[in-house]
């Protein structure tokens, strides 16, 4: 409940500045002018839009940064609203001077506004695009670390069922703390380089585990660790 009242908090004061700079803007081209026409209520109309733009991409941007995801879509998004914002204000504040006719003024507007929308309608598929991928990658990571942390449980059970180790053993402790530590990891994957090492290093640690020599098999399941953690930390790094 207290997240939901935070991310309330951020939400509403976003939009008190994006209605306080639209409110500016609003009285100053109130001032700039002394009709009240068609164009007046249009300017306001469209102000006022594109404050709830701005206030909706900002917002995404602080929810997204909060709950520690990437934000380039996010960004690209806020942006474009900053630069319709600032075209609505300058638009408003040219009719204000040289005074347009009412149908070449709503033209001008619903224009702009339709290059906006298809702008933010191409982010919004690209982000839906990379998204999938992401889905698919993420997907596939979850399968690879499946196989591994298997694999390791199934060495885990062969060296338990084999008695050539006491049961309560470091090695024991530490194929069973390496398998757990594989299945939880993060799905997402790292680089070839990382993902390859890993593999590797438990590769070596079945290949020590047949040696049936301690040291090794603690040394070998000590560098799965490493590859293991150094890979997360990679994929950390990158989010």
């Amino acid at each position: 409940m207290g997240k939901f009242f935070n991310k309330l908090r951020q939400v509403m004061n976003i939009f008190l500045i994006m209605f306080l700079i639209a409110a500016v803007a609003a009285v100053f081209i109130y001032f700039l002018t002394d009709k009240r026409d068609t164009n007046f209520w249009v300017s306001i109309g469209f102000l006022a839009f594109a404050m709830l733009m701005e206030t909706f991409t900002a917002s995404g941007i602080a929810m997204r940064f909060n709950a520690g995801k990437n934000i380039p879509s996010s960004f690209a998004q806020f942006i474009l609203s900053t630069i319709y914002f600032i075209f609505v204000i300058a638009a408003s504040v040219w009719n204000a001077n040289f005074a347009f006719t009412e149908t070449k003024y709503l033209l001008i507007h619903i224009g702009m506004l339709a290059a906006f929308l298809l702008l933010m309608l191409f982010i919004n598929m690209m982000t839906l695009r990379l998204s999938g991928a992401d889905r698919k990658n993420q997907e596939k990571g979850r399968v690879n670390l499946a196989t591994r942390a298997s694999k390791v449980s199934d060495l885990l059970v062969d060296l338990r069922n084999s008695g050539k180790v006491e049961s309560g053993s470091e090695i024991l402790s530490s194929l069973e703390k390496l398998s757990d530590s594989l299945k939880y990891s993060d799905p997402t994957p790292a680089s070839r380089s990382l993902e390859n090492a890993l593999d590797d290093a438990i590769e070596n640690l079945a290949a020590e585990i047949s040696s049936a020599d301690p040291e090794k098999i603690l040394r070998a399941c000590t560098l799965a660790e490493r590859a293991l953690r150094d890979r997360n930390n990679a994929i950390l790094n990158a989010k």
